[in-house]
């Protein structure tokens, strides 16, 4: 495969993805959601055997061709709380055990959670969401560098912007404190939470008891491994980023 069609089938991946994670965030059930991707990615592949554009497919905003889709299964609001509850497990699962280790490793009874960490939080759960959606812009810059860039550049002018208005934040400002009982109940509140996402999810697949339990198994491991890559940024690299960003607000 050449360069080109693989740059072709990465646009389409992409696309495809975007338009899956959009139908999740609208509620679209999840067996129709998974019917509506590969019908798309079908659709998509023919029409790149026929010589034919991915516009000619989704139209010049397929954003708008995934809503006009969306809108024809009947979508339901709690069904897109799917994604809600794993944003809510992954933002527990982090303070809980950031606090855990603080308080271990502190020797102190008391988690103190200020304000760098939960923008930290909430801003890597943001820019998830935008790079998954950033799929949409596959039509107009082939490339997923470029569309990554793209985003990112978003960002950091954001934040630029804010600070030439006069905006400063004070990084440091406590925003909750609590002490060892809220954190083991955060810890087992997010187990359960995720015990039941985890449910929810191989209940609805029907999938037999010899098949599961490796897919079980895998999705713990990926997310006890996301979690602790997220604690170590906080732990370690919380104090290089405060100060680099420190820094490149003071030149501007």
């Amino acid at each position: 495969m050449d360069r080109a069609n693989r740059q072709t089938q990465q646009q389409i991946t992409d696309l495809v993805n975007a338009c899956t994670g959009y139908w999740e965030l609208r509620g679209i059930a999840r067996v129709s959601s998974h019917e509506m991707q590969l019908e798309l990615e079908q659709h998509l592949q023919q029409a790149v055997s026929d010589g034919k554009s991915l516009a000619a497919v989704l139209g010049p905003n397929p954003l708008v061709f995934a809503e006009a889709w969306a809108r024809e299964m009947r979508p339901r609001f709690w069904r897109g709380g799917a994604m809600f509850l794993r944003g809510l497990v992954y933002a527990l699962s982090v303070v809980g055990t950031t606090a855990l280790l603080s308080q271990l490793l502190a020797h102190s009874p008391a988690f103190t959670f200020t304000l760098f960490p939960a923008s930290l939080l909430m801003g890597s759960g943001l820019l998830a969401l935008l790079l998954q959606l950033g799929g949409f812009l596959a039509p107009r810059i082939s490339k997923r560098a470029g569309r990554e860039a793209l985003l990112l550049a978003g960002v950091v002018l954001a934040v630029l912007v804010l600070r030439l208005a006069g905006m400063t934040v004070n990084w440091s400002m406590a925003l909750l404190s609590w002490s060892w009982p809220v954190t083991i109940v955060l810890l087992v509140l997010a187990a359960f939470l995720f015990s039941l996402d985890c449910w929810r999810t191989f209940h609805r697949t029907q999938a037999s008891p010899a098949s599961t339990s490796w897919p079980t198994l895998r999705a713990v491991t990926t997310f006890v491994f996301s979690v602790g890559v997220f604690d170590v940024m906080m732990f370690v690299g919380s104090v290089a980023v405060f100060d680099f960003c420190r820094l490149a607000l003071r030149l501007v």
